[in-house]
Parts: C-alpha cells; structure tokens; sequence
C-alpha cells in the first residue's frame, strides 16, 4: 500500500462500516416475506451474526435481505460468504446499483483491487453520478498507481483538491520553466485534462529518462502532488549510462552522442555519426524551448549522408542488381512545435537540402526525374492528437498526419508534394504492472507529383527509416535498395510483448509479430506489386535506459528469413 496516500486509505477504511449500515434500502424486486420487516430491525440494530442466522435459512429471500445477509457476511470479515450472497443478490436485481458497488467494497477489503474497479464499474454504469463510487474508483485506481483513471472518477465529484506541487529540489533544469510545464495549481482542483497536459510537456522537453506525479493525502482531504524524476543532465545520468548510449551503435560503426539541459534550460543536442564505407551520416540536433515556455519547442538539424545504392528484388538468394547509385545529400531545417494539450500537438518547418547522383546505372528501376540533382526547398507541416482514451482499462489511441511542399531546382525544375497518416492503437491488458502489452500501428503515405530517389520512402528493416517491415531487410552487402522503395505505401505493424525478465536497470520484452504492406512505385522494379506479410519475432533489451532491438521476420511468399538488430535511442 502506497506510503503517500496511507492516510487516505485510513479514512476509506474508517468510513466504509458506515457506509454499510447507512446503505439505503432499496425497492424489492420480487416480494417480501413476513419475516423480513424481523431482520430489517436487526439490521438496523447491527447485530450482525443474528442477521445472518435469521437470513441464511430462508428458501426465498427477498433482494433486500439478500443485501443485509451480504453486509452482514462483510461486518462478520466473511469476505467469501458476503461475496456469495451479494452475487445472487445481483443475479436476482441486475438493475440496481447497490449490489455491484458493495461488491467493489469486500473486494477491496481483500486487497483485490483489480476486481474492485471492475465492480465499481458495473455500478456506475447504472448511475454515473453515484458521488461515493466515483469517490471510491479515485481512490482504488490511485492505489494501484493509475493516477490518469484516478482522476477520470474524482473530477466527477469536484476531486481532488491540490494544496501544494511539491518539485524535487535536486532536478537542475530551471525551475521556472519547471512550474510553467505544470497546468495544475495549487488550492485548486487537478482536473485529468491538466494531467495529460502537464505530462505531455514533461515528455516534450526530453530531459527525463523517467518522472512520476504522486498525489500524498492530507488531513484535511486535498493532496500534495509530488514531482519525482531521473534527470538526464549533460552527457547523461552517470558516465556508465552515457558509455553504454554513445557506443551502443558501435557492432554497425555508428556512435550516437547527446548532451541535455544546457544551461539549464532544457535545450538538449543530439547527434549520429556512421562511418559505414557504403553509408557515412552525420546528423546533428538542437531543440529547446521558445523563452521559457514548455509548450512551445524549437528544433535545428542538420544532416549529411553519402550513401551507395543498389537496388535489387531481395536482401538474400539470386537477386541481380536492377539499378544502382551514389547519393550525396545534405539538409538543413528548422521546426516549431506547439503542444497545445495533452491530446493534441503540432508542428510546423522548413528544410533546404542538396543531393548529387553519381555512377548511376539507371537499368530497369531508374528514371531521370528518379536522379535530378539540385538544391530543394521544403515547408514541413504535421499534427498529432488522441482519439482513444481509456485509462481504466490502459487503452489509448493516437492518429498522426503530416505534410511536405517542395520544390525542387533540377532540369527542369518542379514540385512534388508527401502526404502521411497513421493512428497507434496501444493496450495493457492487465489493470497493473508492464506484464503485457498490445501494440498496433497503421500508417500509408503518397506522393504527388515527381520526387527524387532519396524522398521515396524505404519499406524495410533499415536504420535511417521507421517504417519496417520486418520480414525485408533494406540493405545488402551494405548497400542500400533490397527492399521495396515506393512513392504510395499502406503499412501495419502488430505487436504482442511479454516483459520476460528486469530488474530496474534491464528489462527484456520478448514477444511475436505480424507485417502487412501494399506499396506502389515509380517503377515496377522498386517495389513488387502485391501484398506483402511478414510473421516473426522480436525482442526489445533495455540497459541502462538504451534500447536495443532484435527482430526475426519471416516473408510468408518467399519464405526468406531476416534476422536483425539495432539499437533505439530514446
């Protein structure tokens, strides 16, 4: 049980007796027997064990000395018997709300909290704005750490009332900037829209590897909100966490090196760099907020890749080279981005780039407009928002749409607009712990117009792109272009974990996979016109905050196998 909220706990405790004697009773729903007005007034009288043997040999009970039977079993702590009876109850009167409320009660004097919430529930279904269940769900949900689905219940009767934000004194980033990333105020009521705001912000500045909001009872019913977090701060938390994220690229010759909260501000610089002979990138970041204010963030990048192609039917077998390259491109770009709450954000950007081809073999996958060199100027634009939202039962979704304008300075020159979108569908099954979890995602894209090779987008296991399909790998021999390149893409990604083993500084997720993609190129030598499925494996270790991502992908047409590992920054 919860230090912070013990005294909370207490009161619930205390209050729940009489609760049940001052439950009101309720019209029959079958008729009452002559000697039910008998255990009425020994009811009323609480003695308890003379409730139960007037009750119990009764062949026919009415529904409302059902309900005494089971407060009596309760007061008894015959917490099976009580359970027993109140269910028949219930079976007998499915209508009235009573009986799957008090059924909430004996299940959390068990402790079963999950069964709880589910009770509690069932009965507010049949009266939403039942003030002690709504009060009573607040309070099982804080309890098993699930202060979002606390709030949902609680801002239904005016709760909780926030006397004070308590902000670790330790955390370095500037506390002004701190405070303005919380919504909430204190001597006010913390609404769950203001939460997901807050927390929303919290995630933008990515200065946390991890953080917790914990509301601490008072005496006099408010709450204290508690603000505790892991701070990344210059190179990271500690210089063993830091070795292990800078070389964590090194078995594919990448390094990745960051630096947080500079100055205190919460402008954190992030950068790759690869030393691949057939793929050399370097890409830096700056991102910070705009004067001090957390919902709106500024970012600078630039990148730079050269890069060998060769484009081919598959990463494996007999797959002759239909068309090959040398790419030199170099880009710089600005963006802006508003969180406007918890469920919404966007963002807007611009991008100058320049690439070159040489030792091009056009073969049968290569057009001209598919290798026009030339400088590249794009507006960037893009939203995010949740759809879906169901604390109690950890179930959210997402939908995401983003678009690019360009034009492009080649002979001739010309315009060519990508447009993206995509929703994440994300469920832990159980009401507490990271036991298991459910992930799906489903994105497509087009573009419109004429597009240079390197906007195209790669549908395949490959460092530089989200967008796996993990049955494929993107590379051979090192160079890019064994798997399917398309200017119109549909993609899905379904995902079942099971955390196998962690204790605090590594976690393993192990778990199966399952692809579907249809994509469309320019040239039929790009991409294969058909549906593509993929089914595998994949397993997710976590040291030390740095991911590194195994995944075995089998493509179900050809039966070619794909084993690959990479690892996730942040």
């Amino acid at each position: 049980m919860a230090a912070q909220v013990h005294r909370y706990i207490l009161l619930v405790v205390i209050a729940f007796p009489l609760i049940l004697v001052s439950s009101p009773i309720v019209a029959q729903c079958g008729s009452a027997s002559p000697g039910d007005s008998r255990i009425h007034d020994l009811y009323a009288q609480q003695k308890w064990a003379d409730v139960v043997d007037a009750a119990r040999p009764l062949a026919d009970r009415s529904a409302d000395v059902t309900f005494e039977l089971g407060m009596a079993l309760a007061h008894l702590e015959r917490w099976d018997e009580a359970s027993e009876a109140l269910l028949a109850g219930r079976r007998e009167c499915p209508d009235q709300k009573r009986f799957p409320i008090e059924l909430a009660g004996v299940a959390f004097q068990q402790k079963r909290y999950p069964d709880a919430t589910s009770w509690i529930r069932k009965g507010l279904r049949l009266d939403p704005k039942d003030e002690y269940a709504n009060e009573f769900a607040g309070t099982v949900y804080l309890l098993m750490d699930n202060l979002d689905a606390a709030l949902k219940y609680w801002n239904r009767v005016r709760r909780p009332k926030i006397n004070a934000l308590q902000i670790d004194p330790q955390l370095r980033v500037h506390r002004l900037l701190l405070e303005r990333a919380f919504v909430f105020s204190p001597q006010a009521l913390m609404r769950r829209e203001d939460l997901l705001t807050s927390e929303a912000r919290l995630d933008a500045m990515d200065v946390f590897s991890a953080y917790n909001i914990k509301l601490a009872a008072n005496s006099d019913g408010k709450f204290d909100a508690d603000f505790h977090a892991i701070e990344r701060d210059g190179f990271g938390n500690g210089w063993l966490q830091s070795m292990v994220s800078v070389f964590s690229g090194l078995p594919y010759e990448t390094i990745y090196s960051s630096y947080f909260n500079i100055g205190r501000s919460a402008t954190n610089f992030d950068s790759l760099a690869r030393w691949d002979a057939q793929k050399r990138r370097v890409w830096m970041s700056l991102a910070g907020p705009v004067h001090m204010f957390p919902q709106w963030r500024w970012q600078i990048m630039a990148d730079g890749r050269e890069e060998s192609w060769a484009i081919r039917k598959s990463f494996t077998g007999i797959a002759p080279v239909l068309g090959s390259y040398e790419l030199k491109r170099e880009v710089g770009g600005v963006t802006i981005t508003s969180i406007d709450s918890g469920r919404f954000e966007w963002d807007s950007g611009a991008e100058l780039s320049h690439r070159t081809y040489a030792n091009v073999v056009s073969g049968s996958a290569l057009t001209p407009d598919l290798i026009s060199p030339g400088y590249q100027l794009k507006y960037l634009a893009g939203t995010k928002t949740t759809f879906l939202d169901q604390p109690e039962h950890r179930f959210t979704g997402s939908a995401f749409g983003s678009l690019e304008l360009a034009r492009l300075w080649s002979s001739p020159a010309r315009a060519f607009g990508k447009v993206q979108g995509g929703a994440a569908l994300n469920w832990r099954p159980q009401a507490e712990g990271e036991k298991y979890e459910f992930a799906q995602r489903v994105r497509g894209g087009g573009i419109l117009g004429s597009a240079p090779a390197d906007e195209l987008w790669v549908i395949g296991v490959d460092r530089d792109t989200d967008l796996w399909l993990r049955g494929h790998i993107g590379t051979r021999g090192g160079r890019k272009g064994s798997s399917p390149v398309a200017d119109r893409y549909f993609l899905s990604n379904s995902d079942f974990y099971r955390k196998v083993w962690g204790n605090g500084l590594i976690s393993v997720r192990a778990g199966p996979l399952f692809d579907t993609a249809r994509v469309v190129a320019p040239t039929s030598a790009l991409a294969p016109q058909q549906w593509l499925f993929d089914a595998g494996a994949e397993v997710k270790l976590t040291v030390l905050g740095t991911g590194v991502v195994f995944t075995y992908g089998r493509d179900l047409r050809t039966g070619n196998n794909a084993f690959y590992g990479s690892a996730v920054q942040r």
